[in-house]
């Protein structure tokens, strides 16, 4: 089926395209239109247009070494209209020499569109500095007009606009803290903007040098409150004479800001394909992007957005084994595919097509650029952990459209592509019937038969050995995920598992340069194969991994001891790092129980305090890097390996509970766990287990969305490149281990889970 779009291909040159997502300009307009989540949207009246330029950059050095074809996509969001009536749009391409237009596409709008309680208007803002910072509460945070070759003159502005006339009486400026004074206000205005009516004067002066040496804020008080429908600060010239604006925090007086809500999904969209053929011309090149508004309603529109996509994508343009945003791997297990994820993009790549498979019946292949899902199109893509990928992921977004498909008793979920410059609509079949409801294996069907494909997973790929792919992390989790399951006629695999590690590391050293990591896992698996069966040849090996381990110990640069990765010596300049402490630490707990003497914890825990986040102290709970870095992006697996510990031995409840809580409300790093995306992730989540069953619950199934979309029935869980570490940790091997314990979590059948049994 075939969208009924028009598009036109005119053989001029002179634009652009590859790059990666190409980063574009809001368009200009002085109707502007604040959508939820910050958003800047456009109001366009009837024959009325917007434009902004896009300049494409050079393929990078590992784009050319890929070779072949690319092609480029061009976007606009369609959210509706002013009163909710019909409206259209036309999307065009223009040359800049002959101002002609080489492509051109037509799109319609209808119901209202949404909008937020206020938003932020700037005539600028460099990348990193931008002005939504000055109005997050943070003064420590700025807003920064654009500098570089692009640097607009003064004057520069920043303000608010509202949905609704708000009664304004003043204004707090308080300048940036750090840096030299480029930018802090020196000849300032404020103006506001009533219904209906230009920007008027309201207060205007000079700021003092307490303003510029000392920052101190700038308190502007209005004589009269005013009804606004928008404010903004104009400074006409800062006191360095740089031409530039900064700010560090503005606070309307008067006015309380509602908590910014998310970002909502357009309505529907307007693409434009700029083929291959004029892709190899256009790199390096300026384009103009204009859009018109036609019959019918006022149209509000979002920021334009430009994709370059690859012919063929492979793993060759993935973007980084360890940190930063990727184009990397997205595992769609149930729809049949892995597809190319790109940061900030708004459409998704197909890398490939498994035989058989839904995207297989439904005729999709390698290269097809994927638009939207669910009949609504594609957000912008997000790969940095937080909210945002949370919410708004290609991932997340096609997670949740299947399971709403299920949940309504639909077996398709339609997709649409670009074939041949158009988009065509394609029913990928859904192969279930049912969508997920507690996400628990003992209440939830569908829980309970991934879970089962997952244990099948599990026994086909153990080897012949005993072991899981060689290696004792995924020996580790396969045994305990088997264990977990209570059935007896597993221990015998277990016990070959066990027998291998032991044949492995006859002595602590035999663990290797990164000792502490393998030694740490062998010992959780020892010491939880003790508990359960009392198999006594393992105890020595728990002994020995303790003395070594605290014979391993050196001084930090804080005076206090402190662990590597192995025996050798402290990396990071004697700093160290907390994670492969806190593996010892559950190991040590465990074997504990066995009856084993405890040793590491008292070593290392005048560390561990150093590097906690001490609410008591201001902080916000979560167990840091080391001292010098206490931080809120990597803390999900050493957090909650640490309290995992803590509370199997019954101590230090204060620093449990604060990483737990932090876990809790914080999860959507769960992703971007230190020093791996996995096993780290499924740490966090069985101290959730442990601590907190009512949260661990509630976060599994806010990411029913995630299983649902890895999840190949019949298979089991398919990999999905996560914000930190893998590949390089395992993909299938290890996350359908390491989930098959998880779900199993409930069940309580190993200590690790809360079980208190011992050799049964």
């Amino acid at each position: 089926m075939r969208s009924p779009r028009c598009l036109l291909f005119l053989p001029l040159l002179t634009a652009p395209l590859p790059g990666a997502p190409v980063e574009t300009a809001p368009f200009e307009s002085s109707s502007s239109w604040a959508l939820p989540g910050g958003e800047k949207g456009v109001l366009l009246e009837k024959d009325k247009s917007t434009a902004v330029s896009v300049r494409v950059p050079q393929l990078t050095d590992k784009e050319k070494e890929v070779g072949g074809k690319w092609h480029g996509v061009l976007s606009v969001d369609v959210y509706g209209t002013l009163d909710g009536g019909k409206g259209s749009i036309e999307l065009e391409a223009l040359d800049p020499p002959s101002g002609e237009v080489f492509a051109k596409v037509s799109a319609t709008a209808n119901g209202p569109a949404p909008r937020a309680a206020w938003g932020v208007i700037s005539s600028s803002e460099q990348q990193g500095a931008e002005a939504e910072r000055a109005f997050d509460g943070d003064p420590n945070t700025d807003w920064h007009t654009r500098h570089g070759k692009e640097q607009p003159a003064p004057p520069h502005w920043i303000g608010l606009e509202f949905a609704s006339p708000q009664r304004l009486e003043g204004l707090r400026y308080i300048p940036r803290l750090g840096g030299y004074a480029n930018g802090v206000a020196k000849n300032y205005r404020l103006e506001i903007r009533k219904d209906g009516s230009e920007w008027e004067t309201v207060a205007k002066g000079v700021t003092g040098k307490d303003v510029s040496d000392s920052r101190l804020p700038l308190l502007i008080n209005l004589p009269a409150p005013q009804e606004v429908s928008a404010f903004r600060f104009v400074i006409e010239s800062d006191w360095s004479g740089g031409g530039f604006g900064t700010a560090g925090e503005l606070v309307p007086l008067g006015i309380s800001l509602e908590k910014k809500s998310l970002p909502v999904a357009a309505s529907s969209r307007a693409w434009l394909e700029i083929p291959d053929q004029l892709m190899g011309l256009l790199p390096g090149k300026t384009f103009g992007l204009r859009v018109r508004a036609g019959e019918g309603r006022a149209v509000v529109i979002g920021s334009p957005r430009f994709s370059r996509v690859h012919e063929k994508p492979g793993d060759k343009l993935f973007g980084r084994s360890n940190g930063g945003s990727g184009p990397d791997l997205l595992g769609a297990g149930l729809l049949g595919f892995d597809a190319l994820t790109e940061h900030q993009q708004s459409v998704l790549t197909i890398m490939s097509v498994r035989g058989g498979s839904p995207a297989s019946k439904a005729k999709l292949k390698e290269g097809d650029v994927i638009l939207s899902a669910g009949e609504m199109p594609l957000p912008v893509n997000d790969l940095n952990p937080g909210w945002e990928w949370f919410q708004r992921s290609h991932e997340a977004t096609l997670g949740r459209r299947s399971e709403a498909a299920l949940k309504a008793g639909l077996r398709v979920l339609p997709l649409t592509v670009l074939r041949e410059g158009l988009p065509v609509t394609v029913n990928v079949e859904l192969p279930r019937s049912r969508s997920f409801t507690t996400m628990n294996p003992a209440n939830d069907p569908e829980a309970a038969a991934m879970l089962k494909d997952m244990i099948g997973f599990l026994e086909e790929s153990q080897k012949e050995d005993g072991s899981w792919s060689g290696d004792i992390i995924r020996t580790t989790f396969s045994s305990l995920a088997l264990l977990a399951t209570g059935e007896k006629k597993y221990r015998s695999r277990v016990k070959k598992a066990v027998e291998w590690s032991l044949e492995k590391y006859p002595k602590p050293d035999a663990y290797g340069n990164l000792g502490f990591w393998a030694g740490a896992y062998a010992g959780i698996l020892y010491s939880e194969w003790h508990l359960l069966t009392g198999d006594k040849q393992v105890l020595p090996h728990l002994e020995a991994l303790r003395d070594w381990a605290v014979k391993g110990k050196h001084n930090s640069v804080w005076n206090v001891p402190a662990l590597g990765h192995g025996p050798s010596g402290l990396p990071y300049e004697n700093k160290a790092l907390v994670a492969p402490a806190v593996h010892l630490l559950v190991y040590e707990s465990l074997a504990k129980r066995c009856g084993m003497k405890s040793g590491i914890w008292e070593m290392i825990m005048p560390y561990m305090e150093m590097a906690w986040s001490d609410p008591k102290e201001g902080g916000h709970g979560s167990l840091g890097y080391n001292r010098s870095y206490k931080d809120k992006e990597e803390f999900w697996s050493r957090s909650g390996m640490f309290a995992m510990a803590a509370h199997l031995r019954g101590e230090r409840p204060d620093m449990s509970s604060a990483m737990i809580g932090f876990m809790e409300k914080n999860h959507p790093w769960i992703r971007n766990s230190h020093a791996y995306g996995e096993p780290g992730g499924s740490w966090g989540l069985l101290g959730l287990n442990l601590l907190k069953p009512e949260a661990y619950a509630s976060v599994m199934k806010d990411y029913a969305w995630w299983f649902s979309l890895a999840w190949e029935p019949g298979y089991g869980l398919h990999f999905t490149q996560p914000h930190m570490g893998a590949p390089y940790m395992g993909e299938e091997d290890l996350i359908n281990a390491t989930y098959a314990l998880v779900l199993q979590a409930p069940k309580r059948n190993l200590h690790l889970t809360g079980a208190h049994f011992s050799g049964r």
